[in-house]
């Protein structure tokens, strides 16, 4: 049903999918709706509050107007972003990481690197899009391996940029190349670096190692600390962390190696993202904690709101982990929809493109190469994109039209594909994941505005 009933030590509530509000009900209304037996009486009291309609309604995910209106908008605009695999080679052998040879669904590492040729036509194909500003990225495999690959490609953005645009450029890495070269390229360039540690040693040594087997961590500190060193307002600016969590569960280990290094992370959000716990295929564990248990955030968002409740801006990696969810939940537009027609979470297939080292077009890096979209040469595939959305559609369905998390999931189909195809064995795992987070977040997120009503008002404020 399109209702939540969350509970907390002082009350009782009803989210409801439908109007996106959370309303305070009775007790009665409560244990009615959670043991099924609600009357006519409180039916037409949560129809009153705006909880459920009145009249029986579909939710339509990518219908075939609006997956026209995303293509001919993507025709028209081109990417957001489009981010080059400059090479397929890397010097890291990360026991977590999707090239790895762990997932089923992957490439594995190669020695392919991106011609020149093939990402300078990708840089002009995009320039071929009118836009005002042009978000080029590059990813790997290790990027910096192919340092003067990417002074070329860059300087041709730059030359040949539209009159009137601008062109920023962004970078991942693994921190292990950060010499002087590399690092007066990229704050020559101003660029957008993300660099890849887990936290404190023992935890970013227990799967990044090179790719002799050796520990990692020493190094890209004391690369971090010299490139601060040599350009710091460039590296306070423009540099920050992309860390990956994996069992058994560091977030107090992360948390306080930030606080430590307070001279290299100092206010600085990074990017934290869970790492993958089956290799796809079989659902083989790959971790020895192969369910969501591995991961427990609690404590984290337990000193979250405690800092916004006491009117303070919480720690970086609290921030990390919970500022973007309660932003969602706190600004969601409460109304209820004419018609009810929505994304499910999935962005238009190209908006944030990925080329790879032969050219062809992806909807973006995280997804298998089994979903391509293009190429270079003749650009979007109109019909496939379509042929992505619909099935997309087909499979979300009628799930969608009876369930509360309708309008604050994210479904897309990285997160559920499965080699060639979109099962509904890993979108109901991924269903059910995403039911039980946003549960726990709102339970979180209501203590929080019981205590305090305004404690969450400055997310989103700057």
């Amino acid at each position: 049903m399109l209702l939540l009933p969350i509970e907390t030590e002082t009350g009782r509530y009803l989210y409801s999918g439908w109007s996106n509000r959370i309303v305070e009900v009775s007790r009665d209304l409560f244990r009615g709706y959670v043991s099924g037996e609600w009357d006519e009486r409180q039916q037409a009291a949560a129809i009153r509050a705006g909880l459920i309609p009145e009249t029986p309604h579909d939710v339509v995910v990518f219908d075939p107007e609006l997956i026209a209106s995303a293509i001919a908008g993507l025709k028209q605009s081109g990417p957001e972003m489009v981010v080059l695999g400059v090479t397929e080679a890397c010097n890291f052998r990360c026991d977590y990481c999707y090239y790895s040879g762990a997932y089923a669904d992957s490439r594995g590492h190669s020695g392919k690197t991106i011609s020149i040729e093939t990402a300078l036509a990708a840089v002009e194909w995009y320039f071929g899009f009118p836009r005002k500003e042009y978000r080029i990225g590059f990813y790997g495999g290790e990027p910096l391996l192919e340092l003067p690959l990417l002074r070329a490609i860059a300087d041709h953005a730059g030359r040949q940029r539209p009159e009137g645009s601008r062109v920023i450029l962004a970078l991942t890495t693994n921190g292990s190349l950060l010499n002087d070269e590399a690092c007066d390229f990229l704050a020559g360039l101003d660029a957008e670096t993300f660099v890849s540690i887990d936290g404190p040693e023992a935890v970013h040594d227990r799967y990044r190692h090179d790719i002799h087997g050796n520990p990692t961590f020493a190094i890209v500190l004391d690369n971090l600390r010299r490139f601060r060193s040599r350009h710091p307002g460039y590296f306070d600016r423009q540099v920050n962390y992309s860390i990956i969590i994996a069992p058994p569960n560091p977030l107090a280990e992360i948390a306080g190696f930030m606080k430590e290094h307070v001279d290299l992370f100092g206010e600085k959000i990074p990017k934290v993202s869970t790492v993958r716990l089956r290799s796809g295929g079989d659902g083989a564990p790959l971790f020895a904690s192969p369910d969501d248990t591995a991961f427990d955030f609690t404590t984290v968002w337990d000193d979250f709101i405690g800092s916004c409740l006491r009117g303070e801006r919480p720690a970086p990696f609290a921030r990390a982990v919970c500022e973007a969810s309660v932003k969602k939940i706190h600004h969601r537009p409460m109304s209820a929809p004419g018609r009810f027609v929505t994304t499910g979470g999935q962005c238009t297939p190209g908006k944030r493109c990925y080329v790879d080292t032969g050219g062809a077009l992806h909807m973006c890096e995280r997804v298998n190469t089994a979903f391509p979209i293009g190429s270079v040469a003749t650009g979007f595939d109109d019909e496939r994109i379509s042929e992505y959305l619909r099935r997309y559609s087909g499979l979300l369905g009628s799930r969608c039209s009876d369930c509360w998390a309708v309008r604050l999931c994210r479904k897309c189909i990285p997160m559920f594909a499965d080699g060639e195809r979109m099962t509904e064995s890993s979108l109901d795992s991924l269903c059910e994941r995403q039911k039980k987070d946003l549960a726990f977040k709102f339970v979180r997120y209501c203590r929080g505005r019981e205590q305090r009503n305004d404690c969450f008002d400055w997310i989103g404020q700057g």
